[in-house]
This record gives structure tokens, sequence and C-alpha cells, in this order.
């Protein structure tokens, strides 16, 4: 035999260079990656590895940022285009905005006197402001 035309054992390697980096803006599992693929996930790890120097999840967070950024901008262009539930989305999301929080809720309550207070307690302090009341506007 030539020595030019010696042919590898073994399988054939298996080209998943950007296929496997479009593939990742989907967020796959390792396993999705490698059933995609059709071989295993170790063959996955290991051309990642070997080309990139990167752990799988790494490669993959890497390549994700492109799905981010396309929801983003048209999570955007839904809100600037009329979309009030994407809006608010949007600017609790992207810009820090929130509802009044649970505890400041309480905190009013609190200084109120309401949330500690039984319901005969309540009834009672009721009776008790209408009967000031009344006694202030028959002055």
């Amino acid at each position: 035999m030539e020595d030019s035309k010696v042919q590898k054992m073994g399988r054939p390697e298996i080209e998943i260079d950007m296929q496997l980096a479009i593939f990742c803006r989907l967020k796959p599992s390792l396993a999705d990656c490698a059933a995609f693929f059709k071989c295993s996930e170790d063959t996955i790890t290991n051309k990642i590895k070997e080309q990139t120097g990167q752990t799988f999840s790494v490669f993959r967070d890497t390549h994700l940022v492109y799905t981010r950024f396309n929801l983003t901008r048209k999570a955007i262009e839904k809100a600037e285009s009329g979309d009030n539930q994407m809006l608010m989305f949007a600017l609790k999301n992207l810009c820090g905005w929130r509802d009044k929080q649970p505890e400041e809720v309480d905190k009013v309550l609190v200084q109120n006197n309401i949330k500690q207070a039984a319901n005969f307690d309540i009834e009672e302090r009721i009776q008790q402001l209408r009967e000031s009341t009344d006694k202030e506007y028959l002055k």
C-alpha cells in the first residue's frame, strides 16, 4: 500500500464548529447537542475544549448572548409600538422599575397598627373614632 492512501481507522471526525455555535443560541443541554450531532456528550465537550479551551456551559452561554440581545431588541420594539404589557415588562426588567413591594405595604400597616390589631380591636377603634367625631360636630 502507498503511504499517502492510508485510511484512518475508527469513526469519521464530526464537524461541529459553526453549527454548534448557532445551535447553542437555543440554550440546548449537552445531551441535546449530542443527540443533534449524533455523537456522544464526550465528543461535544472534547471538541469545544480542543477548539476554544472553554467548557460546554461557558461556550453555550457565550453564544446565547445573541439570543438575549435579539429578545431584548424585540421587547423594546413591542413596547415602543404601544404594547403596554411589554412596556411594563421592559421598564421593570430593563430599567429596574418595580411595583410597591409587600414589605413596604406592611410598614404602612404597622404604622397604622392595623396589622397587629384583632378584629374586635378594630371594631372598637372604629366606634371610638365615630364617637369622637360626633362630639366634635356637636360643639
